[in-house]
């Protein structure tokens, strides 16, 4: 089967992990990255922030900036005779495309890997699609019972194992990335405010009386200037993917996921890329992770501030214990919650050939 894949082509992307997925399930798969079709010029497409202040430029004209890309998708599905189309991010993608492509006999399937809060307009709803997923079981019932649709469906994050597996530790790695807790990703108002317990651990003002101060690593894009907190303080200088984000992991001593506020069903996609690297992980309790990983045994958990703190406490002086959570944790998100996993039951409920 012939497939293609619309997202960011970056290489630790969600749609590169369905590209690779794909591939290992035997079939042909492309990725269609429409932001190469904004306008920006070839030569600045390696800045990520040249695709920002196009699309900003182009929202403040046009309102939607993808709609200058949609014959780029059309004619990449042309050319590759596509049977499916596979849109993670919904959002790029118009309801007249989709309309087009299932006139030409094309598949059209979603997998949207966020919270609601990225819904954007929304205007996907009103596309004629043969299967919309969702990470979140809240998204899923609340669409199926108000729209009173049957072709949408849960399907939860994942790791990719080409990218999320434990990689050696070099002395130098283990100076640059090695830290008490760390974790990366995006900076915003709520996370910044479930840090403050360790943010006061972390301050270089600790007293002595009250122990070192706490070693914090927060990797991930440049804070925003308009988030006025501490937080920023404790920057690790730069983002991290790929083997790079591997290495940071596992060189912390622990690993520290906080799901985003809208994500009110299911876990995010580090629960899964930390369990796949093989880094001890701490997240916030939620119901549904133990139809993941089995806390305890493969995930430590907290609840508020203070068991923030107590958990950091008891962990870091456990090294042994946090070895073997993120052993049993490595293996199970390698056998059961891969992209490849996860794409054999996306196609399986679509009705399309599971194996190319």
């Amino acid at each position: 089967m012939r497939v293609v894949v619309v997202g960011p082509s970056g290489v630790d992307t969600s749609e590169m992990g369905c590209v690779r997925g794909l591939r290992a399930l035997g079939h042909t798969a492309e990725i269609c990255d429409l932001r190469k079709h904004l306008g920006v010029p070839v030569p600045l497409q390696r800045y990520p922030l040249s695709f920002l202040v196009a699309e900003y430029l182009l929202r403040s004209t046009v309102r939607e900036p993808f709609y200058l890309a949609q014959k780029a998708l059309l004619a990449q599905a042309r050319a590759l005779r596509a049977d499916l189309v596979l849109v993670v991010q919904l959002v790029w993608v118009l309801p007249a495309t989709v309309t087009a492509l299932r006139d030409s006999g094309v598949r059209c399937v979603g997998w949207f890997p966020d919270a609601f809060t990225s819904f954007g307009r929304g205007t996907f709803l009103l596309a004629p699609w043969d299967a919309l997923f969702f990470q979140d079981r809240f998204i899923v019932d609340r669409l199926r019972e108000t729209l009173g649709a049957d072709n949408i469906h849960h399907l939860a994050q994942c790791c990719d194992p080409a990218l999320h597996r434990p990689l050696p530790l070099s002395p130098e790695d283990e100076r640059r990335y090695g830290a008490d807790v760390a974790t990366y990703g995006n900076y915003y108002p709520y996370r910044a405010r479930l840090l403050e317990p360790l943010l006061d651990l972390a301050a270089p003002d600790r007293a002595a009386a009250d122990g070192p101060a706490l070693q914090l690593k927060l990797w991930g894009a440049r804070p925003p200037r308009w988030l006025h907190h501490r937080v920023r303080d404790f920057w690790a200088g730069q983002e991290v993917s790929g083997d790079e984000k591997c290495r940071a992991m596992r060189a912390c001593k622990i690993a520290l996921n906080t799901n985003h506020y809208a994500g009110i069903g299911d876990v995010n996609k580090r629960t899964f890329e930390l369990a796949g690297i093989g880094a001890f992980q701490l997240t916030d309790e939620r119901a549904a992770l133990a139809d993941y990983l089995v806390p305890g045994q493969e995930v430590a958990t907290f609840r508020g501030p203070a068991d923030l703190r107590d958990k950091v406490a008891y962990y870091l002086a456990r090294p042994d214990e946090r070895r073997a959570i993120a052993e049993r944790a490595h293996h199970r998100a390698h056998r059961d919650h891969t992209f490849e996993r996860r794409l054999r039951t996306l196609l399986q409920t679509v009705g399309l050939p599971i194996t190319g």
